[in-house]
């Protein structure tokens, strides 16, 4: 079977968010394997306009404004709530359209338990690379203080794209390994740590 297929045979990476086959009991498995997680979120959508709005974006304390809805997800719950115990987020970082860019926070091996949470403004749409969270991929860092990566190198370690389309917003939990592109609209990228001072490594 297709490994990119639910039982049903319905693609696991959906446009719209991982799919339903995927249940709450499954989410961390499947997150821990795939290193990614995504579903679109109105909610989410409407608060990062307001953010937006108000100039908040860049502020770390930003994230509790989403608190309601994480815990209100019964597949996102399990993923992020570990970390909600913690001091976080540790970064925050605002990205946005970039067509022909592909970035990533890392590409070391994760140092511990963090992940990267990017909340996008509605009409967003985004490309994500299968497997990327554990490939040897290369990297530059970029002007955004992002590491940006070839997609010669994504391609060499056979990272499919993964086409995802925020028509109303929404939430995406990465490793702090896995690629992506924006191809239209923004994000608010949180970075979240399990222990003091662990956000995302931005060079390799």
């Amino acid at each position: 079977m297709d490994p990119s297929l639910d039982p049903t045979g319905d693609r696991l990476f959906g446009v719209r968010g991982v799919s339903l086959a995927v249940t709450a009991a499954d989410s961390l498995k499947f997150f821990k394997e795939h290193g990614l997680f995504y579903q679109e979120d109105a909610a989410i959508g409407g608060i990062v306009d307001a953010l937006d709005q108000q100039g908040l974006t860049n502020r770390t304390d930003s994230f509790q404004f989403f608190t309601g809805c994480i815990l209100g997800d019964a597949r996102i719950r399990p993923l992020l709530e570990p970390y909600l115990s913690h001091p976080n987020p540790q970064v925050c970082h605002t990205a946005s359209s970039d067509p022909g860019h592909i970035f990533a926070f890392s590409i070391v091996p994760t140092q511990g338990d963090r992940v990267v949470v990017h909340m996008w403004c509605a009409g967003s749409r985004v490309e994500f690379y299968e497997n990327s969270h554990n490939r040897p991929l290369k990297g530059v860092l970029a002007s955004n203080g992002l590491l940006e990566i070839p997609e010669a190198s994504l391609k060499k370690n056979g990272c499919k794209t993964i086409g995802v389309e925020m028509e109303k917003g929404g939430i995406a939990i990465l490793n702090e390994r896995s690629a992506f592109q924006i191809r239209n609209g923004f994000t608010i990228a949180y970075g979240l740590g399990k222990t003091p001072d662990q956000g995302p490594v931005r060079n390799g």
